[in-house]
């Protein structure tokens, strides 16, 4: 298929801005994780320790490792699989794809680890940097192409 013909371009414009809201709402709850100090869950699944930081269970880490993994995932090959139908070249396609299994490794190892975690905040920023390039390129493609 050329580049001159987009497939289903109204859903590739649709999911990009999506995908551009839903990293936004991403970095609220990440900002609000911030301030109250809860790493997982919203603190009342937590138990807390007077002067140490919250801990979580092991069903609730599995079950939040599990659950970002169904909340993200989704998105970002729905925005692959129309940038390769919109014809991108397969470097951009790899490279977003590489991006999206670096994330969920750093997540899914990072996930219940103590404060500062940096495996868990950097598979964010990944995960978060990889959709919102994804909807860049999907949004460019649409519009010049329309």
């Amino acid at each position: 298929m050329g580049r001159d013909m987009i497939m289903l371009p109204v859903t590739l414009v649709t999911a990009s801005v999506l995908g551009i809201f839903y990293a936004f709402l991403s970095v609220a709850v990440s900002g609000e994780r911030g301030k109250s100090k809860i790493g997982l869950g919203t603190g009342a699944e937590a138990t807390a320790v007077l002067g140490q930081e919250h801990t979580a269970s092991k069903l609730l880490i599995a079950v939040r490792r599990h659950g970002h993994f169904a909340e993200y995932v989704p998105i970002s090959l729905i925005l692959l699989a129309l940038l390769e139908l919109a014809g991108t070249g397969r470097p951009v396609l790899a490279g977003l794809a590489a991006a999206l299994m670096l994330s969920r490794l750093m997540i899914a190892l990072g996930m219940g680890r103590p404060a500062p975690n940096v495996l868990r905040a950097g598979g964010n920023v990944v995960q978060l940097l990889m959709i919102l390039t994804a909807c860049g390129f999907g949004l460019f493609a649409a519009v010049t192409n329309w």
